[in-house]
């Protein structure tokens, strides 16, 4: 498998969504995620990561904080698909090392 390996003027968020899938991908992706709202605002690329490989990418256009009150204080985005991305496919697990979090910034 490929190691990723970012462009210098990339500002990646990754997140681990899971194994199984609760929903659509991008609803997986894009929500209650525990961030900095100012960091997260920062990325121009946020990796969906499934068992250490990039599954999809998503370009976000906007960051917020949730309306959902029972994720109250957690961070979402508005974005759209990038499916040409070279990304897709590529293995980041060098990055996230041992961490549980599931949430890696790269370039930020």
């Amino acid at each position: 498998m490929q190691e990723l390996i970012p462009k210098p003027n990339d500002r990646i968020l990754c997140v681990k969504v899971g194994k199984v899938r609760r929903e659509n991908l991008y609803e997986m992706t894009r929500k209650y995620w525990v961030v900095k709202l100012e960091r997260a605002s920062q990325a121009t690329h946020v990796l969906a990561i499934v068992d250490g490989i990039v599954e999809t990418v998503f370009i976000p256009q906007e960051w917020k904080y949730t309306d959902d009150k029972q994720h109250e204080g957690r961070c979402e985005f508005i974005g759209k698909e990038d499916p040409k991305s070279g990304y897709i496919g590529k293995c980041v697990k060098n990055f996230y090392g041992h961490s549980a979090n599931p949430v890696k910034y790269i370039n930020m």
